[in-house]
């Protein structure tokens, strides 16, 4: 890490440590009318959980391309579909000229992976990008999660038709007309996590004009190691696994299900409220959620610098992934047209992109993230750069010393010349 990048983080920690005031945030449902080329797939979808790991020994199967093997062709998929957005301001907003992030959320997670309700909203980037910062943010729930519209979960809701979906949120902000934000944005900057991070570098892969930089954590280009997250995982069925959020039962039912069925069912979770829950997604076979507590655990934490109740909210809020998805994660290029600044921030310990050791290199680099400078032969070296935060799983958004990682994140926007004015 440079000098310049650890000043950075220690006075965004240092102002952190100051009561946070109220960002204003809206939701709005917004419609974008988008066309992809997707994969067709000649794959029969699941049935039960007894069938999944079929499915996954297949796509982890050492010396082989499980997509290549079950891709027929491609054909086009349009539609206009829903996209749930979050959009916060600060709660002071003086700026005639802000820059607005646009946040991508992972697997596993929806938009409230970057503001987290817990302690008081102590773990939320958006609090921390918009009242210590001063920047404008749109988070969203990709195709597939939360309130965003639903598909066919293998040949439809695919990363082609979600970079897509992001393209066009984008274009809203620049052209002004994003619905109920009455602002044309010059200054437009793109955060993702994990499968986020992904979507983002083939979103500036495609359209190398559409950001004007890029903040990719809990990435790199290293495959190794995705099959142990797809392993552990334990995937199962949506509706299955979390009836009271995925499945269709009525009232009566999901009440009934709670009083036989919830410690069986739900191994680490707090009581449900059943007035508090959302309408259930009503999700079809393909819709896969991680098994349990357990498996978030492994895949997201580093043991002993989290508080256990953010894994509590992990499994009571996780999301789903679909099978389109897990057949189309890794068809991102693998030289990246993009131009401007790069930041790729991981946790030391994080699992599918590092084998949760990011500074094992064989001392051919700095770290991990460090590597996917030469992803982006059109940056200049002071255009990039990497930060390893310590003590810190894939969920960096989920662990104690989060909001060094923000200052991080911020910091080098700033440095770049992206903070609002």
């Amino acid at each position: 890490m440079s000098s310049k990048m650890y000043i950075s983080s220690l006075i965004a920690s240092t102002l952190l440590l100051a009561p946070a005031a109220a960002k204003n945030c809206r939701n709005f449902t917004v419609p974008v009318d988008i066309s992809a080329r997707t994969g067709v797939f000649n794959l029969a979808v699941p049935q039960n959980n007894l069938d999944i790991p079929d499915l996954v020994l297949n796509i982890t199967k050492q010396g082989q391309n499980f997509t290549d093997v079950v891709l027929e062709g491609y054909k086009t998929t349009s539609g206009i579909y829903n996209i749930s957005t979050q959009f916060c301001t600060p709660s002071e907003d003086n700026s005639t000229n802000p820059t607005v992030q646009v946040l991508t959320h992972g697997i596993g997670f929806d938009k409230a992976y970057w503001d987290l309700p817990l302690n008081d909203f102590n773990y939320s980037y958006v609090q921390v990008a918009t009242d210590v910062f001063k920047y404008h943010t749109l988070s969203f729930d990709r195709l597939g999660v939360g309130k965003s519209s639903h598909g066919d979960p293998v040949n439809e809701i695919q990363s082609f038709l979600e970079v897509e979906a992001t393209a066009k949120l984008t274009q809203m902000l620049r052209a002004g007309t994003f619905p109920g934000v009455n602002h044309t944005y010059n200054t437009v900057v793109h955060v993702g996590h994990s499968f986020g991070s992904a979507q983002t570098y083939s979103l500036v892969n495609k359209y190398p004009s559409i950001s004007d930089g890029v903040v990719l954590t809990g990435f790199s280009m290293n495959s190794s190691f995705i099959g142990l997250f797809a392993a552990g995982n334990n995937l199962q069925q949506a509706y299955l696994n979390q009836p009271l959020r995925f499945s269709n039962i009525n009232g009566s039912q999901a009440q009934n299900l709670i009083d036989t069925y919830a410690t069986n069912l739900f191994d680490y979770l707090a009581p449900f409220d059943l007035g508090s829950l959302p309408e259930p997604q009503n999700t079809p076979n393909g819709y896969l959620v991680p098994a349990n507590a357990a498996a978030n655990k492994y895949l997201f934490l580093k043991p002993q610098y989290y508080d256990p109740a953010i894994l509590t909210l992990a499994e009571q809020t996780k999301q789903p992934v679909t099978i389109g998805e897990l057949l189309t994660l890794g068809s991102v290029p693998m030289m990246n047209n993009f131009a401007g600044p790069v930041l790729v921030i991981n946790g030391d310990a994080d699992l599918p992109f590092c084998g949760s050791d990011c500074l094992n290199t064989g001392g051919v680099a700095p770290s991990i993230a460090a590597m996917v400078s030469k992803n982006f032969p059109n940056v200049n070296g002071t255009n990039f750069e990497s930060y390893i935060q310590p003590n810190t799983g894939h969920g960096i958004n989920l662990h104690y010393n989060v909001t060094a990682a923000y200052g991080v994140i911020n910091g080098f926007l700033n440095g770049k010349g992206f903070g609002s004015k």
